[in-house]
């Protein structure tokens, strides 16, 4: 399988827009870049092959994620705090999330992957309550290689047969089609994370700063 200049310049950009919108630079769901990494394979038959673009999708994924994590393990406690992160995750949403955390953990990432405005945020928290990072990468491992997978795949299909068939009726119905059953989705996962929540407890943020840095929010709460 050879590989000309073009072809690593295609496959690093599935890379670096994987990453950056994954650390939300731009704010962009990362099912887009996944689509982005599909069509571009799909398109470009001769020159891209899913046995490389779906790896890079998946670890430009997981490189946002760790460093998402990493952010949080540093700087989270200040950064949850600004004006930025507050709109971008209210801190009643947060606290309540902070609470499924303690419950859910790995369960609570996995879920995670599929509503885009709380990504960001949820792994910057997970990394500002010191969450086991060989959890974390469990977590993000499974859905690199699953629900990834999936995705690339279902969308690689979708895209080779809209290109193969050429009607303009397959590139209006089946773009309005997935948007509205992401729409749908999205609107699913959010009536569950709100039902039967009880009201959010103390945050993170509002426990005293520990002499010792390495100490969990737990045992500073103790």
């Amino acid at each position: 399988m050879s590989c000309s200049w073009e072809a690593v310049g295609l496959y690093a950009s599935i890379f670096f827009w994987l990453y950056f919108t994954g650390i939300g630079i731009p704010p962009c769901p990362e099912e887009a870049g996944i689509l982005y990494a599909a069509g571009l394979t799909a398109l470009h038959p001769g020159v891209l092959h899913w046995s490389i673009a779906w790896p890079l999708t998946g670890a430009g994924i997981l490189a946002a994620d760790v460093t998402l994590y990493a952010i949080g393990r540093h700087w989270g406690r200040r950064l949850l705090d600004t004006r930025w992160m507050r709109w971008m995750l209210k801190p009643e949403r947060r606290q309540r999330l902070e609470a499924m955390f303690q419950k859910h953990g790995i369960k609570l990432l996995i879920v995670a992957r599929f509503l885009p405005p709380l990504r960001t945020g949820l792994f910057i928290i997970a990394g500002t309550l010191h969450y086991s990072f060989i959890r974390f990468l469990v977590a993000d491992a499974i859905f690199a290689v699953v629900g990834v997978g999936l995705l690339f795949f279902f969308s690689h299909f979708l895209i080779a047969l809209m290109h193969d068939v050429g009607s303009w009726i397959l590139w209006v119905a089946v773009p309005v089609a997935v948007v509205y059953g992401l729409y749908r989705y999205f609107r699913f996962l959010r009536a569950r994370e709100l039902r039967g929540q009880p009201e959010p407890p103390v945050s993170v943020l509002e426990l005293p700063l520990a002499d010792d840095k390495t100490a969990t929010p737990q045992e500073v709460a103790r």
